[in-house]
């Protein structure tokens, strides 16, 4: 008499190994530029009103979390004042308590014919391009400093980097 088929007989496979081994799983690929998922990049226009230093504060735009730092790889600044006025331009960084000025080298780059408002205007445009490595963990402020305040002028402040545990 054959005996007959249960569910339980059926469910239960019958699989045998003769050699064991684990199961290949994938494994998980590093990242080959970590940087790239964690990168900012800010810009900032402002106008340089009726005063010697005037400061540009990109804090709010790059999310800085806690306990983590951020690196700052390149900064590019292009700034528009009237002929012979003399610029400079500072960023300023923190790591807790501790600050850090930078003093960045601004490069004239000649003059530009103004618009008839009321008079012509030369104006001079001076640009910074540093590829440097600064790091803060809660502060980014620019200062741009000139000696001529009777006429506004126009700065562009590009800052690029990343963030780090």
């Amino acid at each position: 008499m054959a005996r007959k088929a249960t569910n339980r007989t059926l469910a239960a496979s019958r699989i045998h190994r003769t050699v064991r081994r684990p199961v290949p799983r994938p494994k998980t690929r590093d990242c080959d530029d970590c940087r790239a998922w964690t990168a900012f990049h800010v810009t900032t226009f402002g106008i340089l009103g009726n005063a010697l230093n005037t400061q540009f504060d990109v804090s709010s735009a790059v999310k800085i979390p806690k306990g983590k730092r951020a690196v700052i790889e390149l900064v590019t600044a292009s700034i528009s004042v009237p002929a012979k006025t003399w610029v400079a331009l500072r960023m300023s960084t923190s790591l807790g308590f501790d600050a850090s000025n930078i003093d960045l080298y601004l490069t004239p780059q000649g003059l530009e014919s103004g618009q008839n408002e009321p008079l012509p205007r030369t104006r001079e445009s001076w640009v910074a391009t540093h590829s440097l490595r600064a790091y803060t963990d809660q502060s980014i402020t620019f200062d741009v400093a000139r000696d001529y305040v009777a006429e506004r002028g126009d700065v562009t402040i590009c800052v690029s980097g990343y963030i780090v545990s």
